[in-house]
């Protein structure tokens, strides 16, 4: 049991450096609220930042149309509106992204195909596994797909939470 409460310390400590160093400024300027930016938990499996559970809301009406907006704008806008449309266990894999170049590639064809919640989906048991029973049932999936061919394959899923009133991405399947 001790080693796993140490490999757990270790990754918090990697995180915050990792996570944290990039958002300092954005935190100085306080355009990241640390009450809707908190910092994520260590997850199991596919999932290995989980949003932490401070704040987290079941998902209204208005807070499902903006986590279905934000899905359709995801990767193309800037890396800054990215980051602010996700939870900060998404934040490593959207600087990834934005940095690489990746940003837009294939997602000018891309559509919101619809949501649910993340409970009712066959991809809940990742989600489960690795982020608990809790975040799911709190969660939203959005997905999204090439307009012009039904390609199941082709297909992802956003996963979002509402924090507070607002929707933020935590992963991409």
């Amino acid at each position: 049991m001790r080693p796993a409460i140490v490999r757990r310390g270790l990754l918090a400590v990697l995180l915050a450096t990792t996570v944290g160093v990039g958002a300092a400024t954005a935190f100085a300027s306080g355009s990241f609220p640390p009450s809707n930016y908190p910092l994520p938990l260590a997850g199991e499996g596919a999932v290995s930042l989980c949003p932490n559970p401070a704040g987290l809301e079941p998902f209204t009406r208005p807070a499902t149309r903006a986590a279905v907006a934000s899905a359709s704008r995801y990767g193309r806008v800037s890396e800054a509106a990215d980051l602010r449309a996700s939870d900060r266990a998404w934040w490593p894999q959207v600087r990834r992204m934005w940095r690489a170049g990746r940003s837009a590639k294939g997602v000018d064809n891309q559509a919101v195909e619809g949501s649910e919640a993340l409970r009712q989906s066959a991809y809940a048991a990742i989600a489960r596994f690795s982020c608990g029973r809790s975040l799911v049932s709190l969660s939203l999936q959005v997905v999204i797909g090439p307009r012009d061919t039904n390609c199941d394959a082709c297909r992802s899923q956003l996963w979002f939470v509402d924090r507070r009133g607002h929707a933020l991405l935590y992963y991409v399947y």
